[in-house]
């Protein structure tokens, strides 16, 4: 019995298949990178300290755009509930991208370690 002759068409339909399947199991779809988004957001408080906060979009909106709030949220940093304060303060900063006042008004996050643990 003769075998049946494989076409171009058929081992091109079977080779992009094959890197079709090798390229998303590699992070990559057809050349594109494949983004997640992230999980996490990252935060500076009045002490120059970085926190990261788990993200979701509640909590995010609240820290985002503050209305003199207080948050409970666990800080994947140092691994511990802590309390965000954010309050509408006046910076002591000066001389900031040629402004002329010697401070300006900006949110500012205060964290402290919450007795929830």
């Amino acid at each position: 019995m003769d075998r049946p002759k494989v076409s171009l068409l058929g081992l091109a339909l079977i080779s992009l298949v094959l890197f079709t399947r090798c390229a998303t199991e590699s992070g990559y779809r057809l050349g594109a990178p494949i983004v997640r988004a992230s999980s996490s957001f990252p935060l500076l408080d009045n002490r120059g300290i970085l926190h990261e906060y788990k993200s979701d979009t509640k909590t995010y909106k609240r820290i985002t755009h503050p209305r003199n709030d207080e948050l409970t949220l666990y800080c994947a940093v140092h691994r511990q509930w802590e309390t965000v304060r954010i309050a509408w303060k006046r910076s002591s900063l000066t001389k900031i991208e040629h402004r002329e006042e010697s401070s300006y008004w900006r949110w500012t996050y205060m964290v402290s370690r919450n007795k929830k643990q």
